[in-house]
């Protein structure tokens, strides 16, 4: 008996937790649930596929390239709608690269530092 009640967690739980995302997939799973009794999985899945709307079959996945070619026109689509602000921060890290060695020197230097607070006051 405690076997049976196992099972029919199992069962419930797998249930509860499934989510169909076909038709098919769903008179599988019916099937599969009651064990090959067709009067038990066509009432199954009338019971569950009454009040949704789902497609007959899976959809098909995209191949390799069809991803690559979508990711790619999402990517050039992004750099020519944002062209202009990616100029700016091109352009903002070249000079911030170039006028890297560029310090203040002499007395440039010496009224940056006069300008500071003193520390202990």
């Amino acid at each position: 008996m405690l076997w049976f009640n196992t099972e029919k967690k199992k069962k419930m739980e797998f249930i509860q937790n499934y989510v169909p995302t076909s038709k098919a997939q769903l008179i599988q799973v019916a099937m599969m649930y009651n064990k090959g009794d067709l009067h038990k999985a066509q009432e199954m899945f009338d019971f569950y596929a009454k009040n949704l709307d789902l497609p007959d079959f899976d959809p098909i996945a995209p191949s390799f390239m069809q991803q690559v070619k979508r990711e790619a026109s999402e990517l050039f689509a992004f750099i020519r709608d944002n062209k202009d602000d990616l100029a700016q921060g091109y352009e903002l890290i070249r000079s911030a690269i170039v006028n890297r060695g560029a310090l203040p020197v002499g007395e440039a230097a010496g009224a940056a530092t006069e300008a500071l607070p003193p520390i202990n006051e």
